[in-house]
């Protein structure tokens, strides 16, 4: 039973050190904090036993998947002062009770945006956001997607070019700064993960040549091989730490809600009180750009 235990756990950190692409084995990339604590646990229980070499064996992976993982030692921009425009993010999960707490810590934070990922009954969120007059996205609570609400003025654009089939993403200009805001699939098969990738790629693509923001339950970590590849583009200002999904505890949960802002504009980003749902709020602080707008470089 311990070497079956440890191969177990060795061969599950395999996909995460190598980081694989292919589905459904990429969701293992996604859990190199759970697979290293597995691996430390295993390793201390074959030093208590006697087991040297397997202890070693343990620890070499344990440094790899560390030094292989340079993000949960990665730090945020500083916090931004005097902010021009300030957004909250949450994955409501369609809750009533959710979105309304959102709304509060919004209104509380003199948030000027409110995003929405699967919110609930199109006249419930417009209740609950009625000083938010502004609006954009998905309403239909069978749909996953994102809704944004907004107290200013808000130009609505088309959005990607994406196949039929996939979940939609909501963008938006906002006093000259372009707001994406999405909520890929998780990546359970090889359809889904090319689904999400394809809304990344071309949420980073509506804000070529211009300053902004993506928002969003991107259902990967920083260390996935798809923000990885976004953050070439674009700089995540979301902690990479801090979870915001299924618990706060950095191993028990997972930072999978993110925002990424173009290169040079200056935004930080925290993660916010629980309000009721499966997922934290992030709430972004963003400075407009002042002269010549940022530009993102080509992509890779």
């Amino acid at each position: 039973m311990f070497w079956i235990t440890g191969g177990v756990i060795l061969l599950a950190a395999l996909p995460a050190l190598l980081n694989v692409r292919a589905a459904p084995l990429e969701l293992l990339a996604n859990l190199r904090p759970q697979i290293a604590v597995l691996v430390l646990a295993f390793g201390v229980a074959a030093f208590t036993v006697g087991r040297y070499g397997t202890a070693g064996l343990a620890a070499g992976v344990l440094a790899l998947l560390l030094l292989t993982t340079p993000e949960l030692f990665s730090r945020v921009p500083r916090p931004v002062d005097r902010p021009d425009l300030t957004l909250v993010w949450a994955n409501v999960f369609k809750s009533d009770a959710a979105t309304e707490r959102l709304a509060q810590l919004a209104r509380r934070r003199g948030a000027e945006l409110v995003i929405l990922g699967e919110p609930p009954a199109p006249e419930t969120t417009r209740r609950l956001l009625a000083d938010y007059p502004f609006h954009y996205g998905v309403h239909d609570p069978d749909r996953h997607g994102a809704a944004i609400f907004s107290r200013r003025p808000l130009t609505e654009r088309g959005g990607p070019d994406l196949p039929p089939a996939s979940y939609p993403v909501s963008v938006v200009e906002v006093d000259g700064l372009t707001v994406a805001a999405l909520h890929p699939p998780v990546a359970v098969s090889r359809r889904r993960l090319a689904e999400s990738e394809m809304m990344l790629a071309g949420a980073a693509a509506q804000l070529d040549g211009g300053a902004g923001v993506i928002v969003g339950d991107m259902n990967a970590t920083p260390w996935s091989a798809r923000l990885r590849q976004l953050s070439r583009r674009l700089t995540r200002i979301s902690p990479a730490r801090a979870s915001t999904w299924f618990s706060s505890l950095p191993v028990l949960g997972l930072p999978i809600d993110h925002a990424f802002v173009t290169p040079g504009l200056d935004a930080s980003a925290e993660i916010g009180p629980g309000i009721g749902s499966d997922h934290l709020p992030l709430i972004i602080f963003i400075k407009r750009p002042v002269g010549p707008r940022n530009s993102l470089p080509p992509a890779a």
